[in-house]
């Protein structure tokens, strides 16, 4: 129950209504009898600013952001963590004495999920479709891991800015996007990063490239998890975005209260709401 002195935490973005850490936070709050709230705004971009400003006077105890405003949000922090500002992306927001302070957990969540599936990412091929903030993110932390990777995307430009920021000892290169391209490039990709807002298989079926054609590539992790994916033949197998969202939770939850996720009870409060387990 919502009281006077309940801590709030929320999520801007637009769309949200598909949104699961609404499940995650609200659930592991309860069952903790923790006396806290998680509540999702649709946010446009015109009023990113007035939202952020709301949450600072209302006293909101942390916040997510997720698109399109993860990059909007810089400018408009008192802070932004080192991670984050490398980036160029910000999706969690803590309060603190200092004011509001940007971090950005999707490349750690993303590492967190490939490893609970088994794959560690280290000295892999990678290819990542995509450029957006969060192929920003995981190729920033991958390239740490000194894997190699390849970015396609239709606009190159955003891919270069990619490949020219990631600091870490991994080879990062681009390409554009296209149908020849996506082909030789999972040819003897370890791993396939899906960061579009489109599926792979429907992105296979909208460039005409046979699913069979992706079969030896070790493993797909799709980050977009609005929409049911179909299921790919593959190599080793799906890494659910799912495991990503629950790592990101987690990580949240540690900045906002400085102290250990039970990811455990993250996980299953998802898994409870969903009726089934997505490993």
């Amino acid at each position: 129950m919502i009281k006077g002195d309940t801590k709030v935490h929320s999520l801007y973005g637009s769309l949200v209504a598909h949104s699961l850490s609404p499940v995650i936070f609200n659930t592991t709050f309860q069952k903790l009898s923790l006396n806290r709230a998680y509540l999702p705004f649709e946010v446009s971009r015109d009023h990113l600013k007035q939202a952020v400003e709301a949450a600072r006077t209302l006293g909101f105890d942390g916040f997510n952001v997720t698109m399109p405003h993860k990059t909007a949000i810089l400018e408009m922090l008192d802070r932004v963590d080192k991670n984050a500002e490398e980036i160029g992306a910000v999706n969690t927001v803590a309060k603190t004495k200092s004011g509001l302070v940007g971090y950005n957990t999707d490349g750690e969540g993303a590492i967190r999920a490939l490893r609970s599936y088994g794959f560690e990412p280290n000295n892999k091929r990678i290819l990542v479709l995509g450029a957006g903030g969060a192929a920003q993110a995981l190729v920033h932390r991958l390239s740490g891991e000194n894997n190699t990777i390849r970015i396609l995307n239709r606009t190159l430009d955003k891919a270069r800015l990619i490949a020219n920021n990631a600091t870490g000892p991994g080879g990062v290169s681009y390409e554009e996007l296209t149908k020849s391209n996506l082909e030789k490039g999972v040819e003897n990709a370890n791993l396939l990063v899906n960061a579009t807002p489109i599926q792979t298989s429907t992105l296979l079926s909208r460039l005409k490239i046979p699913t069979n054609t992706i079969k030896d590539t070790g493993w797909i992790f799709d980050l977009a998890y609005d929409q049911p994916a179909e299921p790919v033949p593959i190599g080793r197998g799906t890494i659910s975005p799912l495991e990503m969202l629950v790592h990101q939770a987690a990580l949240s939850y540690e900045i906002w209260l400085n102290e250990t996720a039970p990811v455990d009870l993250m996980r299953s409060s998802l898994v409870d709401y969903l009726r089934k387990d997505w490993k």
